[in-house]
């Protein structure tokens, strides 16, 4: 029987955040993916490397229930996996 690896979580965070602190945020994401193909994440004094390569997937979600509204931004990819998308010519 196969058994899938377990999901282990590296780093997780939650906090309150102004509208423009949480814009200003993903803009520095943006440049440093855009610049230099990765962005650090620092927790507790242990630091993250997170450097999507290859067939990256986006997935964005909204959803709300009641008065309470979520979006989500996920980014998933699989190290070493080539794009394999086509063209014709």
């Amino acid at each position: 029987m196969d058994q899938k690896p377990r999901t282990v979580v590296h780093f997780k965070s939650e906090e309150r955040r102004t509208v423009n602190e949480i814009a200003d945020f993903l803009r520095v994401v943006a440049d440093k993916l855009d610049t230099q193909g990765s962005f650090q994440i620092e927790q507790a004094g242990e630091q993250f490397d997170i450097r999507p390569e290859g067939n990256t997937k986006l997935e964005l979600k909204y959803e709300s229930k009641g008065e309470r509204h979520k979006f989500e931004i996920e980014i998933e990819w699989k190290p070493g996996q080539e794009d394999k998308s086509f063209t014709i010519r």
